[in-house]
This record gives C-alpha cells, structure tokens and sequence, in this order.
C-alpha cells in the first residue's frame, strides 16, 4: 500500500495533534511531516527527498508572503500547487490574497466528512 505523504503547516501545535489524529483515521499508511513556520516550511519543500501529496496549509503561516506565496511554490515545486488545503476559522481566510482564496480550505472546528472529502479528493 502507497503511503500518503502529508505536510502540516500550522504555527498551532494543537491543530497539529488533531489533524495527526483524523489523518490516521482516514489514511492506514499515512507520513506526516510538520512545520510551525514559514522558514522551515520552504526547508522542507525543497528538500528533494519529500514529496507531499497533501499540504494542509494555515495562511496565518505564510501572512508576510501572500501575495508571492503561490508564485514562489510553483518555482520552486510546481506539483505541489494543486496538493495544497488551506486549514483555520472562517475569519482566517477573508484577509487572503486572491489567489489564495481560490485554494480548497477546510474550516475549523473541522467536520470529519468534511475533512475526508476535501483530502481524498486531493489525493486524486
């Protein structure tokens, strides 16, 4: 079985805790990687040995960077760009750039059916 490589980029360690938790509901074989800040977020991505297939982002995470964010990710890993769900409360997300509002998000407190039809769909 092909194990799902996942990355949480999220400075809340609790919702790190809790998206561990579904994420091994919904996945037998599943790797996460995490990062509490941008630094290490692109540390992470351009290592050449990760490859995600799912990026579950917070945009509080990349606030000094919205409006390059997407540029610079699709110069750095360009199949990366269709892996990423934004993750945070609804507030989170109106301050976005465009572009990233145009990202599938998932709102917190996270619905489970929610959660699996979102990540499951990425994943195709």
């Amino acid at each position: 079985m092909k194990k799902t490589n996942v990355l949480i980029a999220d400075d809340d360690m609790d919702s790190h805790q809790l998206m561990d938790d579904i994420l091994e509901i919904l996945f037998r074989n599943v790797k996460t990687d995490r990062t509490l800040n941008l630094q290490s977020f692109w540390s992470k991505i351009s290592d050449a040995q990760n490859s995600y297939d799912l990026i579950l982002l917070s945009p509080g995470l990349i606030k000094e960077e919205q409006e390059t964010f997407l540029e610079k990710l699709g110069g750095a890993n360009p199949e990366l760009m269709h892996k990423i769900v934004l993750i945070g409360k609804e507030h989170d997300f109106e301050n976005c750039a465009m572009d990233i509002k145009l990202l599938p998000f998932l709102s917190k407190p996270f619905s489970l059916d929610h959660f699996e039809e979102i990540v499951k769909a990425m994943r195709k």
